[in-house]
């Protein structure tokens, strides 16, 4: 698997990934989300619609960005995932759940929500 497209919008960055040799998606997706991490959005969007399989090594770099964003109060959504990624990242479940969503557009709702409630605690 490999990231085929990364973009910075204006409340999120959006990475998409594709299917690749083993091994080489990892070198490509920890730089990507070290980036996304670093991007001080309030969310990263992960869409694995094209993978058809990921890695114990892949899913638990996705579950490392999702404990850090959560400690700066940031969001990881993955979006498009098909039932056997999806079984992969459940099986490497560590603490609260990760955010999976059927579409961007639910990514984008979810992140408005998010947004609005934090700012309602601060209220």
């Amino acid at each position: 698997m490999s990231v085929v497209y990364h973009e910075l919008l204006p409340e999120s960055y959006l990475i998409i990934l594709a299917p690749t040799q083993q091994g080489q998606l990892e070198t490509a997706l920890a730089h990507q989300l070290k980036c996304a991490q670093r991007s001080g959005k309030a969310a990263v969007w992960v869409d694995c619609g094209m993978l058809q399989s990921l890695s114990a090594e892949a899913a638990r770099l996705l579950w490392r960005l999702h404990h850090c964003l959560r400690e700066q109060r940031a969001e990881l959504v993955l979006v498009h995932v098909p039932e056997p990624v999806k079984k992969v990242l459940l099986a490497q479940e560590a603490g609260p759940a990760l955010s999976i969503v059927p579409t961007l557009l639910d990514a984008a709702r979810q992140a408005h929500w998010h947004q609005w409630r934090y700012h309602q605690h601060l209220a």
